[in-house]
Parts: C-alpha cells; structure tokens; sequence
C-alpha cells in the first residue's frame, strides 16, 4: 500500500518534529516539511500531499494567505488543510524586516490579521475551521493522539475497503 503523504508548514522546528514521528511511527504515512509559509507553499506544489497541516501565524506567508494560495491552486485546491495555533502564547511582529517573538499582550500593536474567530476564545475550533474554510482547527500544544486520530480520519487510514 502507498504511504499516504503530509505537509507540515511550521515555523517551530519541534512541533514539525513531533508531527513528523507521531504520524510517520502510526504507520501509511510519509511528512514533509517547512518552516515558513512560502516555502510550504513550494513545498505543496512539489510533493502534492494528501493533506496539511499548516501553522497560522508564520513568517513570509500567515496561515490565511498560505491557504489562499492553495485554493487559488487547481491542483493544490482539494487537499484538506488542518490549521495548528498557539495564538495566545506568543506572536510575530515585523521590526526592520526581521521577524521576532513577542508576548501576546494587548499592548502589542502589530497582531497582524487574525480572523474574528481565532482572535475570540470563546469560538469552538468547527466555528474556526468554518471560517477558514479548513477540515480541522487544533490548538497547540498538541496531543499525539489527537494528531494521529485527525490524520486518519482525513485520509481514512484503517478504514475497511468499500465494497461495490
């Protein structure tokens, strides 16, 4: 059987590492991945994965930007996207072309453009995933078994062949 295959576009090296083993250790699954939004967006074009899993706030292309490449895309279009944020830990901010970490405070003024429903933490993640237009939303830190479960249900990994 041909291993299903997976983007991870994050600039956090350790969460791409932890996306990378937990899934490729579950089985059927190979990862790809990139550490900004641009070059996850070569990435894509490149291995043309079965599904993403895409950080929201990034350096060179944010998360709502790197998905409207992918649907402007014919043949990045249909692959479905799960968005990972740790908004509300930290954030970017753009100081002499350099990208640094700040305190998520409201007295930082560069947020950037973050959709009403990820800048609200009250929404439940469907409500999130609904206004991005994605499969899934998960909030980091990340649970292995979560990942592992998200994977396979988008991909129907272990699930019994249908009969015609």
């Amino acid at each position: 059987m041909d291993k299903k295959k997976i983007v991870v576009i994050d600039d956090e090296k350790d969460v791409c590492f932890l996306i990378k083993t937990t899934l490729e250790k579950a089985g059927q699954i190979e990862v790809s991945e990139a550490h900004d939004g641009l070059a996850g967006l070569d990435l894509c074009r490149k291995v043309k994965p079965d599904l993403i899993f895409l950080d929201y706030v990034m350096p060179k292309a944010s998360g709502d930007k790197v998905i409207l490449a992918l649907k402007k895309d014919p043949e990045l279009s249909a692959i479905p996207v799960v968005v990972l944020s740790g908004l509300g830990e930290m954030i970017y901010s753009r100081t002499k072309d350099h990208w640094n970490w700040l305190p998520n405070n409201p007295a930082v003024r560069h947020r950037g453009e973050v959709p009403s429903p990820l800048a609200d933490k009250k929404e439940k993640d469907s409500v999130v995933a609904q206004a991005l237009g994605v499969k899934d939303f998960l909030r980091k830190p990340l649970s292995r078994e979560l990942l592992v479960q998200v994977a396979n249900s988008i991909l129907k990994i272990g699930e019994a062949p249908k009969e015609s």
